[in-house]
């Protein structure tokens, strides 16, 4: 290891910072090389290869739909930096590193080389996509540019001011996205905030032409215009336009035309704004990472999107009392089973609960193979009925899958 390696290594080491890194696929050079240079330790707090199929998905606590993918390197960078937070002597210092890569193996490939890196902090969220030059390297000089990649967005993430060089061929490319996060969105995250809303840019943009904006308005289009490097700002702001009088949870990855649909058909029904809501913190999946929560975000050019930190129905009601939540019958089903609350008791309590707040539920139905299921079918015990409201097949029907969607752009 040449004197220019190690010295940038040993600054890795001496940055206060400390990480655990997940790679899977290529990229466990970069923990060799971390691990060589005197000092690891101080660093180093745990290194994980899930190489396997079933050890990526023991990691990540659920299967990814790609192995190599944006998706994935950024949900086992979430995951690395929980741990790392969990272990770490500072949690504030504390990184998470993902890399996903494909790369040379003994069969041949019919897509592209490539890698996904992404780091994981408190207050900020880095990804770099590597698109190597078929044919053009062996194993070994594959595996050694993409842990040279990964050094360098390590680098940068522990806040290095000289990083190291990377040398790329002139078919590679490499693309970065990604960092410092908004305050308003890392108290959020942190648990901090329990409710953020987005107003899209585009609507500001257009109030403030019209002379509309009130002083707080201004200032957030004048002052949040950074947001991780992207083109197109979200605006971040503590309340909304007009109190909702339903809201329409989801992942929105992606927002579809089914989605605003159903909106506006709820919209009809309860005689007030739907809104649409989606928490940063999942039951059964990965937080969100700062760069998907924008990315997300920025789908919604023509209405507000409120962010929570509430990832059940329960805790969504303790927010917005009085309020219908618009769901899916496959949501409702998940609703009144018992093994998602710990038992039939604490599932009849959490019901209960979000009755007295004045919740309620409106379903609409959707495609299950080959016939379309609606609320009737569900087969709601009779002590349930009153908290769930039917949107009937003729008022609206959208076969839309996102699963479908995501199969379709990937």
């Amino acid at each position: 290891m040449d004197s220019v390696r190690q010295e940038f290594l040993s600054a890795i080491h001496s940055s206060g910072r400390q990480a655990v890194i997940a790679v899977t696929g290529g990229g466990s050079l970069a923990i060799s090389d971390l691990l060589t240079v005197p000092g690891a330790s101080a660093f180093l707090l745990e290194a994980r290869v899930p190489y396997s199929s079933p050890a990526l998905t023991e990691w990540l606590g659920r299967a990814p739909e790609q192995s190599c993918s944006r998706e994935t390197a950024l949900a086992m960078s979430v995951v690395a930096y929980q741990r790392a937070r969990q272990i770490s002597a500072d949690s504030d210092m504390a990184i998470g590193v993902g890399c996903t890569a494909a790369l040379v193996s003994d069969r041949p490939k019919r897509g592209e080389h490539r890698a996904w890196i992404a780091t994981q902090t408190m207050n900020a969220t880095r990804l770099i996509e590597l698109s190597l030059s078929k044919d053009m390297r062996d194993r070994a000089a594959e595996e050694r540019l993409v842990a040279d990649v990964l050094l360098r967005l390590l680098s940068e993430t522990c806040g290095l001011a000289s990083l190291p060089e990377v040398v790329l061929q002139q078919r590679d490319k490499l693309t970065n996205a990604g960092g410092v996060a908004d305050p308003l969105l890392v108290d959020l995250v942190a648990g901090r905030r329990t409710t953020l809303w987005t107003v899209p840019t585009d609507t500001l943009t257009r109030r403030a032409s019209e002379g509309t904006l009130d002083d707080s308005e201004e200032k957030a289009l004048l002052a949040r215009r950074v947001s991780l490097g992207t083109a197109t700002p979200v605006i971040w702001q503590l309340e909304p336009p007009l109190k909702p009088a339903g809201l329409l949870a989801g992942s929105f990855n992606p927002l579809h035309d089914g989605h605003r649909e159903l909106v506006r058909v709820a919209e009809q029904r309860l005689g007030g704004p739907v809104d649409f809501e989606m928490s940063c913190v999942n039951v059964d999946k990965p937080p969100l990472d700062f760069l998907t929560i924008e990315s997300r975000c920025r789908q919604f050019i023509d209405r507000p999107v409120v962010l929570t930190h509430a990832p059940t129905f329960v805790l969504k009601s303790r927010l917005f009392p009085n309020t219908a939540f618009v769901i899916g019958i496959d949501t409702a089903e998940r609703i009144v089973q018992s093994k998602y609350y710990g038992g039939e008791a604490e599932m009849l309590a959490a019901l209960s609960e979000i009755r007295s707040l004045g919740g309620r539920f409106l379903v609409a139905g959707r495609l299950d193979r080959k016939s379309f299921q609606t609320l009737r079918d569900l087969g709601l015990p009779p002590s349930l009925r009153d908290l769930f409201d039917e949107i009937s097949e003729a008022e609206f029907r959208s076969d839309l899958s996102s699963t479908e969607l995501r199969k379709q752009s990937s």
